[in-house]
């Protein structure tokens, strides 16, 4: 616990970049989210990068899950009224039919039940249960196959088949690391992933949400009346699998940014990708700055862009490692709420975590405020385990 952060609160000060970085810290994952989003539309050179590993099949866009009735309810436009309300009856008797199937029961007890069904052998059915552990309640996967790999210490194409096990099993779209993938999952149970369709939703999936149905049309060469078939049959999907099990909590939904699991005898941390999402340079901007005669004015605005995004990119890396530094600093001393619960919360002052991190003091203020944790005992917030904050 006593390596070196790498930044302290003087150095931030002093430094021109200083102030993003403490704003990336302070703010919670869906402000981060947002901001990302901005920058991407005004700066060409960020990239949110599909997996941190780059692996092929993976890029199916953003990897947080969005509410698609809310999507296309803003999109729907006069043209098609009726065609949406009958849309929407049917899709609620859908939910219902759901809602009463699933009553009483949690999404894990539902995917577990069936993983015993199958015959795997105990090392799958590990894996399979590992990852089954790790969806959030509306069905998708909170950690990389990597980090899954690593912990288990298992080959990661072993964890990949596992994945696509898992993806197998009811309800349709469970097992997804992104919205892209919980409908492509849908569309290949149904036999309806064809070519076109795919090409949809990878790569026009947002102009469909902003009912931007002729771009689509002159894009690819297709009808308009097709694409808006196509549209229908995707609003048909579901885009939350998990949203009808029993949940384990009540109130407000809280994502948390950080799970704890406990493998073997000891507790692990992973900081969710959505807390920090892993972002890159467009590649293409910054071949383009190293052409030969580039006209200045060109030169100038890439060279300016590539300053932004380079100080975000750091930015969210810092959020990233502080995040980890200080989740491992508060299990390792609160290990026995880990074991025993909330009655077993041991006070713990914001220094002594800071020592650990070899950080100021006023940076763990930031990095605990707004973020969660969830833990064999639920979720928390982090700044429930310090005293005076």
């Amino acid at each position: 616990m006593s390596q070196s952060f790498g930044f302290n609160a003087g150095r931030m000060d002093n430094d021109a970049d200083g102030t993003v970085i403490r704003e990336v810290l302070r703010w919670s994952s869906e402000e981060l989210y947002r901001h990302i989003q901005r920058e991407m539309e005004i700066n060409p050179l960020i990239k949110m990068q599909e997996d941190f590993k780059g692996e092929a099949g993976d890029a199916f866009g953003t990897r947080f899950p969005v509410d698609m009735d809310e999507w296309f309810q803003e999109a729907c436009g006069n043209d098609d009224t009726d065609d949406m309300a009958n849309a929407d009856a049917g899709e609620q008797r859908h939910h219902k039919s759901h809602n009463m199937a699933y009553n009483g029961i949690t999404l894990q007890e539902h995917l577990m039940s069936q993983l015993k069904d199958m015959d795997i052998s105990p090392n799958d059915e590990r894996i399979a249960a590992f990852i089954i552990e790790n969806l959030d309640e509306n069905g998708y996967l909170l950690v990389s196959k990597h980090e899954i790999a690593a912990t288990l210490k298992v080959d990661r194409d072993r964890v990949s088949r596992m994945l696509r096990l898992v993806q197998t099993l009811d309800p349709p779209g469970v097992g997804a690391r992104s919205l892209k993938e919980c409908l492509l999952i849908q569309l290949s149970q149904m036999g309806k992933a064809t070519p076109l369709i795919r090409a949809i939703i990878l790569e026009h999936l947002k102009d469909l949400m902003h009912n931007r149905l002729e771009v689509i049309s002159k894009k690819i060469g297709i009808p308009i009346d097709e694409v808006q078939r196509i549209r229908k049959l995707i609003r048909s999907l579901e885009s939350k699998p998990g949203r009808w099990f029993a949940s384990l909590r009540e109130g407000r939904c809280i994502i948390p940014d950080v799970v704890v699991k406990r493998i073997g005898e000891e507790y692990h941390v992973f900081v969710l990708e959505h807390a920090a999402p892993r972002l890159r340079i467009n590649r293409m901007y910054l071949n383009l700055l190293q052409k030969p005669h580039l006209d200045k004015e060109v030169s100038e605005y890439i060279a300016g862009k590539l300053d932004s995004a380079i100080t975000l990119i750091k930015a969210v890396e810092q959020r990233r490692m502080a995040l980890n530094k200080v989740a491992m600093s508060i299990v390792a001393r609160q290990k026995e709420f880990l074991d025993g619960g909330p009655g077993y919360i041991k006070p713990l002052t914001a220094q002594a975590v800071a020592d650990d991190c070899n950080m100021h003091v006023c940076i763990i203020s930031l990095v605990v405020q707004g973020k969660y944790v969830q833990t064999p005992h639920g979720i928390f917030e982090l700044r429930c385990f310090l005293i005076n904050f």
